[in-house]
């Protein structure tokens, strides 16, 4: 998919939107159960696309680091930041990298929250980008990503398992504290029920 090329119209989805919510809403529900505090946090939406999730997040974040490679989705999100004063939300084009995180003035501090929503299973390595992401985390802090779920009878499977979710986060030092059906919601008879995941730093 050329993420460049559908930039501009990606806001315009029906699914797309209520997807960012459903996640979102998602988010604040498990934060509660497990006494997670969302307000003055400082976190990083990494994938965030045109920062759907970003604008959630900045309502109640102290600051929002958003990072994705799609140059022209963070075009529209910078628009977003301009027009609606989205001070909280630092748009950022980048790949995520060692010098990325070790060179750039928004990963200097350690982050209280990591969200990827539905970006961990188009990455080339996922153990590896979950561990870069883990290593910005405050002790205590929280990685939370939704991704499809794996249908091995699929004629294309695609997707992740709840298996290789905990394998990723045990192996980047996290404690697993949630892996199963993120949300549900139905679009045009097409129901989404992706996994969400969630690890606790234990650095």
């Amino acid at each position: 998919m050329d993420w460049d090329e559908i930039a501009s119209t990606w806001d315009e989805r029906d699914e797309v939107r209520s997807y960012a919510a459903a996640a979102y809403q998602s988010l604040e529900h498990q934060c509660e159960l497990i006494g997670f505090a969302l307000a003055g946090a400082r976190a990083c939406d990494y994938g965030c696309g045109t920062g759907l999730l970003s604008e959630y997040l900045a309502k109640h974040c102290s600051a929002v680091v958003a990072v994705d490679r799609s140059a022209q989705m963070i075009a529209a999100l910078r628009t977003k930041v301009a027009d609606r004063g989205l001070e909280r939300v630092v748009p950022i084009v980048a790949d995520l990298t060692p010098e990325l995180i070790g060179d750039h003035q928004a990963f200097q501090a350690p982050f209280d929250l990591v969200t990827c929503s539905s970006v961990c299973a188009f990455v080339d390595d996922y153990p590896q980008t979950v561990k870069l992401l883990a290593g910005c985390l405050r002790p205590g802090g929280l990685f939370v990503q939704w991704d499809w779920e794996l249908d091995p009878a699929a004629d294309e499977p695609f997707g992740l398992t709840r298996d290789s979710i905990r394998s990723a986060l045990t192996a980047a030092n996290l404690e697993p504290v949630y892996i199963d059906t993120g949300f549900r919601i139905t679009q045009e008879d097409h129901q989404m029920a992706p996994l969400m995941g969630i690890g606790r730093s234990k650095q």
